[in-house]
C-alpha cells in the first residue's frame, strides 16, 4: 500500500466531508476492491454521515475551521490500494509464450499492394437472426436491431455494466484511481484526442468507441498483446441528449485470431488512428461496418494471430508479417463460452474488433445503434504510445523522449543543436546497423491523412545528424531513416523523427547545429 497525491485530471478517490471539516478522500477497504463500483457504497455511507453531522441549520457558505487535530487526523487518511485486484493474469491463459525480442536491422518494408485484401469472415454463420426492440427515448418508435441467434455461456463482463454512480478502480500510470462515469468519459475523452490528434466529437447521441490494444479492462499497462485473446479494451462513448456522460467498458480483440485464413486474408488494424464507421451490417446481422478502404494494415502472415515485429517480438513459426493495404475490418461479436481468460478468438476474427459472447454483444450493441447509416468513430490507440502528458500534465518541449517538439502543420522547419542536448537512449535502430549512439533530438506528430512525407536534415561537416521516423517512442520502431533525406507513404497515425548523432569508427561524436525540415503533401 501507498500513499498517493491526486494527479491532473484524475480524481483521487470519492471525497465525504470529516468531522473536523476538512475534505477526506474516501476508499474501499482494500480487500474489497473488485474493480466495478468500487468505493461506491463507501461514498454513500460517509455521505450520508456527512449530512447528519451538518444539520440542518448549517450555513452552506460557512468555511469551517480545521481546528488542531487536523494533522492528526489527516493521518489517519486511508491508503490507497497498490492495484485494484483485478486479477487479469491469474485468469487469464495462453497457447504462446511471450513474444522474442527484437532481431536487429529489419529486412526492408515491402510495398503495399496496389489492390485491396479483405480480410476473411470464416466465422460459422448465424443460425437465425431477430430483431431486437429497444427504446432510447429519442425517437417515437422503438429501433429495430437484427441480431444474430448465436448461444453461448460467456456472461456479461461486469465492466460493461450500466455504471449506476460511485466510482470504478483503474490501474494508471499515476497510480490507482477511483473515477466517476463523468471522469472516466473526460480521461478516455483526452486518451483518444491526444493519441491520434483528432477532436473526438462530442454532439449528443452520437456514439464513438475507443479500443485500448495491449491493456485489460480498467487497465493502461502494456501486458505484452499475447495473441488470441480477448485481452484488449473497447470502451463505448456517448453523451446523453441530457448532457449525461456515458461509458460502458468491454473486453475485446483488436488482432487477429491464430487461425489460417489464407494468403492476404487476416491483418490487425494499425493503431494510434480515428476510423471511421458506419452503422450497417456484419455479414447477417447489425453490426458497425467500417466506411473506409485502402487503409494500411499488418498482414498476419505467419497465422499466429500476433503482429510479429522488431518492436512488439516474433513468434513461431517463422513468417514475414509485413505492411499491406486492406479492407473489411468490422466491430462485431464472437460466439465463445466462458470463461473469458481461456476462450479463444480463433476463427472469429481475421482482424476485425471482436467482442465476447451474446451477452456483451447485446449490451453493446443495445447502447451504440442510432440507426442504420449513422457515422460513428472507432478510436484505435496502443496504450504504450499514450502521450505521458495525459497522466502528467502539459510539459514545456525540449526534445527529450519525455517531452518531444511537437509539430503541428506542414511544412515544418526546426534548427536545434545535438552537441547541446543530454538525451541519449537510442543507439542503434532496428532499421539501421548504423552507431546512432551520439546525442539525439526527438519531434512528435500526428496526422489524420495519408500523404507523402519528406524528411530531410542539414548540417556543415563534420557535424553528421541521421533522421529516423517511429511509429513508436522505441528504436525498434523505425519506419525510414537517412542520412539527409527520404520520402515516406504515410498513413493516419501518430509517429516520432529523431534527428540522432552518428559516432564514426574511431569513437568521434560527431554532433553539432542542423535544421529539420519536414512536409506533408
Amino acid at each position: 500500500m501507498r500513499r498517493l497525491a491526486p494527479l491532473l485530471l484524475l480524481a483521487a478517490g470519492t471525497v465525504a466531508c470529516g468531522e473536523d471539516g476538512y475534505w477526506v478522500p474516501v476508499y474501499p477497504d482494500a480487500d474489497a476492491v473488485s474493480g466495478t463500483d468500487a468505493g461506491a457504497e463507501a461514498d454513500n455511507a460517509a455521505g450520508a454521515d456527512a449530512d447528519a453531522d451538518a444539520g440542518t441549520d448549517a450555513d452552506p457558505d460557512a468555511v469551517p475551521d480545521a481546528g488542531p487535530d487536523a494533522d492528526a487526523d489527516a493521518a489517519d487518511i486511508p491508503d490507497v490500494p497498490a492495484t485494484c485486484g483485478f486479477g487479469y493474469e491469474t485468469m487469464f491463459t495462453y497457447a504462446w509464450h511471450d513474444p522474442g525480442a527484437g532481431t536487429g536491422a529489419a529486412d526492408p518494408p515491402e510495398a503495399d499492394s496496389p489492390l485491396v485484401a479483405r480480410i476473411a469472415h470464416a466465422e460459422p454463420l448465424p443460425p437465425f437472426v431477430w430483431n431486437l426492440a429497444v427504446s432510447d427515448g429519442a425517437k417515437e418508435a422503438p429501433k429495430d436491431i437484427v441480431m444474430p441467434g448465436y448461444d453461448d455461456t460467456m456472461p456479461l463482463f461486469e465492466r460493461a455494466e450500466d455504471w449506476g454512480g460511485g466510482t470504478r478502480c483503474y490501474e494508471t500510470p499515476a497510480g490507482v484511481r477511483f473515477l466517476t462515469e463523468p471522469e472516466a468519459f473526460d480521461l478516455y475523452v483526452r486518451i483518444a484526442s491526444e493519441t491520434t490528434g483528432v477532436a473526438f466529437n462530442g454532439s449528443p447521441g452520437r456514439r464513438t468507441a475507443l479500443g485500448l490494444r495491449g491493456a485489460y479492462p480498467g487497465t493502461f499497462a502494456w501486458h505484452g498483446n499475447r495473441p488470441d485473446r480477448f485481452n484488449d479494451t473497447l470502451v463505448l462513448l456517448w453523451i446523453e441528449p441530457g448532457g449525461r456522460k456515458r461509458v460502458l467498458e468491454f473486453p475485446v480483440n483488436t488482432d487477429t485470431g491464430a487461425h489460417d485464413f489464407g494468403a492476404d486474408s487476416s491483418s490487425s488494424l494499425r493503431p494510434n488512428r480515428r476510423y471511421r464507421y458506419v452503422n450497417g451490417w456484419h455479414r447477417t446481422y447489425n453490426a458497425w461496418h467500417i466506411d473506409e478502404d485502402g487503409y494500411r494494415v499488418r498482414d498476419d502472415h505467419n497465422t499466429n494471430g500476433h503482429w510479429d515485429s522488431d518492436r512488439n517480438g516474433w513468434l513461431p513459426p517463422p513468417g514475414a508479417d509485413h505492411d499491406r493495404t486492406g479492407g473489411g475490418h468490422n466491430i462485431h461479436m464472437g460466439s465463445v463460452d466462458a470463461p473469458l481468460g481461456s476462450a479463444a478468438v480463433g476463427v472469429w476474427s481475421a482482424g476485425c474488433q471482436v467482442i465476447p459472447g451474446m451477452a456483451n454483444w447485446t449490451q453493446f450493441i443495445r447502447n451504440a445503434w442510432t440507426a442504420e447509416g449513422d457515422r460513428v468513430d472507432y478510436f484505435l490507440v496502443d496504450v504504450r504510445d499514450i502521450p505521458p502528458e495525459v497522466w502528467t500534465g502539459p510539459c514545456v518541449p525540449d526534445g527529450s523522449h519525455a517531452c518531444p517538439f511537437r509539430i503541428e502543420s506542414f511544412p515544418f522547419t526546426h534548427s536545434g543543436d545535438t552537441s547541446a542536448v543530454a538525451t541519449d537512449a537510442f543507439d542503434v535502430y532496428n532499421c539501421s546497423t548504423a552507431d546512432e549512439s551520439g546525442p539525439e533530438v526527438v519531434y512528435v506528430f500526428t496526422i489524420d491523412r495519408s500523404g507523402t512525407l519528406s524528411v530531410s536534415v542539414d548540417a556543415v561537416d563534420p557535424v553528421d545528424p541521421d533522421v529516423h521516423l517511429l511509429d513508436g517512442d522505441e528504436a525498434t520502431a523505425c519506419l525510414a531513416r537517412a542520412h539527409i533525406a527520404f520520402d515516406y507513404a504515410i498513413t493516419p497515425g501518430r509517429y516520432f523523427l529523431v534527428v540522432d548523432t552518428f559516432v564514426d569508427a574511431a569513437g568521434t561524436v560527431l554532433a553539432g547545429p542542423y535544421t529539420l525540415h519536414v512536409d506533408l503533401r
